[in-house]
């Protein structure tokens, strides 16, 4: 599909529902007058396969469009980004890492049998399950109790087959080729306190990739997205802004 106007999509995480970004694409309408800012759902897949995830958003979102994404939404957001190449204009990913569990060539990520446990807790017992993932989420946020109940009302409805299928996707989906020079434009938001994406992932892809830009923001969690979405806005829309004017880097 084609789109006459700018257009940004915004994909939530695992387990979160579109709605968990209206307060980032609120403050983003304001800063981006003229723009679209769409906020899609996850693919309601029982399928792991990244390139079935990846064929369901291809086909639902609109050709030369911004990808971002939070967590899981921006790993896919990279990952259509590269399938797409030269009808993407870039991709900004907030709280995502290349791999989301540690691997023998990228350890700044979550621990694999820290995930694996958490798959076999959620088989047996979800909603407990969902609701510790939720704890790890809200840690760093300023208002700790608040941020949860937040998580909770704008959570996804998931059967447990598509909840474990996302799961089973973020245990062996990797994006280290995202490194590679020639890509578009990005964008790389972490959060100081992020129980989930180590701030060493941060300071690695900086070190090591020509084609992204990556900011911090300190005294808060993986939840950043929605605890601070003007200041999300603000970074995203002052990087695009530096895009569309060729002082940043274009692949």
């Amino acid at each position: 599909m084609m789109t006459a106007s700018p257009t940004l999509i915004l994909l939530p995480g695992w387990a979160m529902a579109p709605s968990s970004l209206m307060a980032l694409a609120a403050e983003l309408k304001a800063q981006l007058p003229g723009w679209v800012i769409d906020c899609p759902p996850l693919p309601a897949t029982s399928d792991d396969t990244l390139e079935v995830w990846l064929d369901d958003l291809d086909a639902r979102l609109p050709e030369h469009a911004w990808l971002a994404g939070w967590s899981l939404g921006g790993m896919l957001a990279m990952a259509l980004a590269d399938r797409r190449r030269g009808h993407c204009p870039g991709v900004i990913t907030l709280g995502s890492n290349l791999s989301f569990v540690t691997r023998h060539d990228w350890r700044h990520a979550l621990p694999t049998a820290t995930l694996t446990a958490f798959q076999g807790r959620w088989a047996s017992a979800p909603e407990k399950t969902r609701s510790r993932f939720f704890a790890l989420v809200a840690r760093g946020s300023a208002s700790y109790a608040s941020m949860i109940r937040q998580l909770e009302q704008h959570a996804a409805t998931l059967t447990i087959e598509q909840a474990l299928a996302g799961l089973s996707l973020l245990a062996h989906i990797d994006l280290q080729t995202q490194l590679a020079p020639g890509l578009c434009p990005r964008l790389h938001l972490f959060a100081e306190l992020d129980a989930l994406v180590p701030l060493q992932a941060c300071q690695t892809i900086n070190a090591r990739s020509g084609n992204s830009t990556t900011h911090q923001l300190a005294d808060t969690g993986h939840a950043f997205v929605m605890e601070h979405p003007e200041a999300c806005a603000r970074h995203m829309a002052a990087f695009i802004a530096r895009v569309d004017a060729g002082e940043a880097h274009e692949g």
